[in-house]
């Protein structure tokens, strides 16, 4: 009977100590926009499928709308000391730590989506590269339809964005206010509202799916479809953090990862046709852009490329240079 008891427990113990082996790793997950934007939206699916094909052994949390606490500017570093385990990372927003990372959101450099994953694809390389100096890498990324300005009045022309109180949200954006004398002001669109009810701003520019998220109709008049910049997410994950996973759950992840780029690449399109419709419909006044206007914006893209280029270094140049070679533009 003692021999009986000793074995049972044993195994209890063995049991108990397997369990503890196996138990889950849990990674809280950084958003930088509300829960039902697409992004996020795309970050449910990926943690759902990951934890559904993992067993539970890794569960990622999320936590929307910057709800952690951190702004756009921290979020390299704070995933590379280990702050956080997982975010999702704006290229345009880092480069004070990082300037090459913001190549896919300078101005006017992609007219179409074919564009904006070829200069994503080159870059890829160089992004890894700077990237793991920073401890971490990308899992999958993800695009954003091209952002317009949204103003109280029209804007037909280069000179009428001249006075503007512009709510922009990286460099790309004060730079192109510095050189069409806007007062671009960066701040978190959780701001955005106070700041215009305070007379402090009068426009702001994003893309049409941030505007359906904030409810652009309710403070202003019309959406321009200038198209400064596409720019995109990285969802990264701290090196510390991603070596601590069991092999065969890296393997899963990565695997799952790989499906969720396309996915997310190719849902950008349909939600800014969706989103004009929704603005539209909200009242929103959507004027197109006129050749002449799109030649003086292109103008000043040139301008602020070549500036950007300048101070990002070598790898930047020749990825742009490449970009060109391929796509006959400059």
């Amino acid at each position: 009977m003692k021999r009986l008891l000793v074995i049972v427990l044993a195994l209890v113990f063995s049991l108990a100590f397997s369990a503890d082996l196996l138990a889950k790793t849990k990674w809280d997950m950084h958003l930088n926009y509300p829960a039902g934007n697409f992004h996020s939206q795309g970050a449910k699916r990926f943690a759902d499928r990951v934890r559904e094909a993992t067993g539970g052994e890794l569960e990622i949390v999320l936590h929307p709308g910057a709800s952690l606490g951190f702004k756009g500017p921290e979020l390299l570093r704070a995933v590379a000391e280990g702050q956080l385990a997982i975010a999702e990372v704006p290229t345009g927003m880092v480069e004070g730590d990082a300037p090459v990372l913001a190549l896919t959101a300078q101005p006017f450099i992609s007219t179409n989506a074919f564009e904006q994953r070829l200069l994503y694809q080159l870059a890829k390389p160089t992004y890894a590269k700077v990237l793991k100096r920073f401890n971490q890498f990308t899992l999958y990324s993800s695009v954003w339809p091209f952002s317009g300005i949204y103003t109280q009045r029209p804007i037909k022309r280069l000179a009428d964005l001249k006075g503007l109180k512009m709510r922009v949200y990286d460099g790309t954006g004060l730079a192109f206010g510095k050189a069409t004398g806007i007062a671009a002001r960066k701040m978190p669109f959780s701001e955005v509202y106070p700041a215009m009810k305070a007379g402090l701003l009068d426009s702001m520019y994003t893309s049409s799916v941030s505007g359906v998220d904030a409810k652009a109709w309710e403070v202003l008049k019309y959406f321009t479809p200038i198209n400064i910049v596409g720019p995109v997410n990285m969802v990264n994950v701290n090196l510390k953090a991603w070596n601590k996973l069991p092999r065969r759950v890296q393997e899963t992840v990565l695997e799952i990862a790989s499906y969720m780029e396309d996915e997310m690449w190719n849902l950008a399109g349909d939600m800014d046709r969706k989103s004009r419709e929704i603005l539209k419909k909200n009242g929103m006044i959507i004027n197109p852009v006129s050749k002449q206007f799109r030649k003086e914006l292109d103008q000043v893209g040139v301008k602020l490329r070549a500036q950007w280029a300048a101070k990002a270094g070598s790898d930047a140049r020749k990825i742009l240079d490449e970009y060109y070679r391929i796509t006959g533009r400059k």
